[in-house]
């Protein structure tokens, strides 16, 4: 199988080495200054184990992709699935499997509707990992292992098989209720990113603070309802893992989303958050607290780009 995987970031890069590790055909589609950095230096990943996969890759831009490819591996953040998309249109011929791993459940729609329901697969991962400014890639000592396909409507078909089988360096799974565990991630994600944002505080802060948990309470309440809403019903087990990170005084766990914000970046928030708010409103669910996380991830967006770096 060749794959093409767009984005050679943390996850991208990760995903990457461990095909490239097990003899894979695979291309990286990036921006320029990647592909220059990979050029120069190859796709370097520090794992959690003490070992560094050294692999030189190759690299295609934007607009330099002329055949289809089986497999198309979307890495990138959710504010970039536009151009993301965009850019793999020609890659996508009539057995290309996409498989996206992003945040939160809009790119789905987005896809579906671009390149067809079938080729389109669900995906879940969470590789603790980030990359260095020498464009290394370093996985963190903390042991997640959560990267699970499937297809989006329940079942198992040999293209999943193939995939996983590829995959086997990063234990993926395939799960016959994918959409149903993309829900599930997707209220973790939400609840982690509007308590967080809300309050700009890492878990411990807030843990340490009089109204921290009757705010991650609400927090999960509204979420809930609007997952359940969606037809997806959450279970118990999620609330306590939700509770027991803000639970801990002196974690200094801070979501993606609120480490994008520390350092001045674009945030997925309206492509998860708002998102969120979207679809209660065309269910009739009234969501104050995420109306509220949406209005202050917006205002953070107009305030940064107001200000020059």
């Amino acid at each position: 199988m060749r794959w093409l995987i767009l984005g050679a970031g943390a996850l991208g890069g990760f995903y990457g080495a461990r095909l490239l590790q097990a003899g894979t055909d695979v291309t990286f589609l990036v921006r320029p200054g990647r592909a220059a950095q990979l050029a120069r230096n190859g796709l370097i990943v520090h794992t959690q184990d003490g070992e560094t996969l050294r692999s030189k890759v190759r690299t295609v831009q934007k607009g330099e992709v002329s055949a289809p490819f089986d497999i198309v591996l979307l890495t990138c953040k959710a504010y970039d699935l536009e151009d993301a998309v965009e850019a793999i249109a020609p890659a996508v011929g009539p057995g290309t499997a996409v498989l996206p791993v992003l945040n939160g459940m809009r790119h789905i729609d987005t896809l579906e509707a671009r390149f067809g329901a079938p080729r389109v697969l669900g995906g879940i991962s969470a590789i603790n990992a980030a990359l260095l400014p020498d464009g290394a890639i370093q996985q963190s000592q903390v042991r997640i292992n959560m990267n699970f396909l499937g297809e989006l409507y329940g079942k198992t078909t040999p293209r999943c098989t193939a995939i996983a089988e590829a995959l086997k360096g990063i234990d993926a799974k395939i799960v016959p209720n994918i959409t149903e565990q993309m829900w599930h991630k997707f209220f973790g994600y939400a609840c982690n990113a509007t308590i967080t944002t809300l309050t700009r505080a890492r878990a411990g802060v807030i843990a340490r603070s009089g109204a921290g948990a009757a705010l991650v309470s609400a927090v999960m309440g509204e979420v809930a309802s609007v997952v359940s809403a969606e037809g997806f019903l959450v279970p118990d087990q999620y609330f306590g893992i939700i509770r027991g990170i803000f639970a801990q005084p002196d974690s200094t766990y801070g979501p993606s989303i609120l480490v994008d914000m520390e350092e001045g970046r674009s945030t997925e928030g309206e492509h998860t958050i708002g998102d969120l708010v979207d679809r209660a409103a065309r269910r009739g669910r009234a969501v104050p607290i995420l109306t509220a996380a949406r209005c202050n991830l917006q205002a953070y967006e107009l305030n940064r780009t107001k200000t020059p770096r």
